[in-house]
């Protein structure tokens, strides 16, 4: 698309940190998904730098406020993963419940482990969505009730209460409030300073015995250590994890954190679907487009 649209074109995968500082100069706009950083010396360097275009929802590998001071537009796609991130969400979800990874393994071990695995319906429990404003919240908690047959109660900083209604679930007041009433906590929130360890000791404190704990969003809304400690003691049934504090990870606790028996691991996936792809590249390529033109 861009190119049929006059762009020139470069499409370059193994550019180091500092490859990418020394060359940006000579780009206009440069087009990034989550494991590029685009940093105040890297646009500091990008005298001729007009855009940065995230084909993805987060902006944490961005610097924002340099990027507003140099007059570089940031352009995102937040909805797109939405479909792809909702039904990882569900699919974690019915995993951790269904202990379906071990009778996996199992299985493929030679192990006929049907009297280890008795689980629970998805239909029987209380979802609790944190981040219920957003496309992905949003989507979670149709999933849960449409789908399911769940009951979903969600909690956000911006208010949502209206479409709460419509979808047929309810608000509460405080976060702690949806911690102490859910049996499934799944977390779709901006990492932000704000929700570094969202989820940390307290929270998981606070939280029913038995809970199961999903998160897709980033890995350190999450207080990790505190995370490893719940499941290991049994005060969290179990966890379905997409991200994480390093990824790939490499501290030992994290280490130990993906091999718990009543963790399900994914290697931060959510988006990586053909579908998702192609939405988020045809709507960077869109927007730089009209932006240019």
């Amino acid at each position: 698309m861009l190119k049929k649209a006059g762009f020139e074109v470069e499409e370059n995968h193994t550019l180091t940190p500092d490859q990418l500082e020394k060359r940006i100069a000579e780009f206009d706009a440069v087009i990034i998904r989550g494991r590029t950083k685009i940093t105040a010396s890297v646009l500091n360097a990008g005298v001729n730098l007009r855009a940065v275009a995230r084909s993805g929802v987060g902006l944490d590998n961005i610097d924002l406020e340099t990027a507003r001071k140099k007059s570089v537009q940031v352009i995102s796609t937040p909805g797109a993963p939405t479909a792809s991130v909702a039904e990882l969400t569900m699919g974690l979800m019915l995993a951790v419940l269904r202990k379906i990874a071990y009778a996996d393994r199992a299985m493929k071990d030679g192990k006929w482990a049907k009297g280890e695995l008795m689980g629970s319906e998805l239909k029987s429990k209380t979802v609790g969505v944190i981040g219920a404003a957003g496309r992905i919240g949003l989507e979670v908690a149709r999933i849960a009730i449409q789908g399911f047959e769940a009951k979903v109660v969600g909690y956000d900083v911006i208010d949502f209460t209206e479409k709460a209604r419509r979808l047929g679930f309810r608000a509460a007041p405080t976060l702690p409030d949806l911690l102490r009433e859910a049996d499934i906590v799944t977390v779709h929130v901006p990492y932000l300073p704000a929700t570094h360890h969202l989820i940390d000791e307290k929270a998981l404190d606070a939280m029913k015995n038995g809970t199961i704990l999903i998160n897709t969003s980033r890995g350190d809304i999450v207080d990790g250590q505190a995370l490893l400690a719940a499941l290991k003691s049994g005060k969290l049934a179990g966890a379905g994890l997409d991200v994480f504090h390093i990824e790939p990870p490499s501290d030992d606790w994290e280490k130990e954190l993906t091999r718990l028996p009543n963790t399900v691991c994914t290697s931060h996936v959510g988006a990586q679907t053909v579908e998702c792809q192609r939405l988020e590249s045809t709507e960077v390529a869109e927007d730089l487009i009209r932006m240019f033109q």
